[in-house]
């Protein structure tokens, strides 16, 4: 399943590709998570807790920084397992000026569930997705003001 969308945000471009191309910050971000343990410079794991039809799923995931431009891009991809369970994520972030000291992201999401995860999210994973790349760059706002000093 592929997702996308374009919104702005009220950070300057260079703060919020700062949050997300920092592992360790980009986990503070993740929405639903817990058990998050930073690797290195490019990858992380942490534990998603995605809610479906049966309530509440523990998905042990791992995450990695894969492709970056200062300033401009940055593209994560992650993999998880609980059970049966499999999940595959890839998602690119292209970040620009809006003129108004803003930023404008676009970005590109895919999603592959294998297991009964597939079959209780099969309607909800295309809004699901969204809503957590939109919570993810939200947060992500909020800590480059922090760094600011706002």
């Amino acid at each position: 399943m592929i997702v996308s969308g374009q919104t702005s945000l009220a950070a300057p471009r260079e703060a919020l590709w700062a949050v997300l191309a920092d592992p360790g910050r980009l986990a503070q971000t993740l929405p639903h998570v817990s058990d998050i343990s930073v690797e290195d410079e490019h990858r992380f794991s942490a534990v998603a807790h995605p809610v479906t039809a049966l309530g509440e799923t523990r998905v042990a995931m791992a995450f990695e920084v894969a492709e970056q431009r200062p300033g401009e891009y940055v593209r994560i991809v992650g993999s998880g397992s609980s059970g049966e369970n499999l999940l595959a994520l890839d998602v690119a972030l292209e970040l620009s000026s809006d003129g108004d000291g803003g930023t404008a992201a676009s970005w590109r999401a895919e999603l592959a569930l294998r297991g009964v995860l597939s079959s209780l999210l099969q309607r909800a994973a295309g809004e699901l997705l969204r809503e957590q790349v939109e919570s993810v760059l939200a947060a992500g706002v909020a800590l480059s003001e922090g760094d600011r000093g706002h």
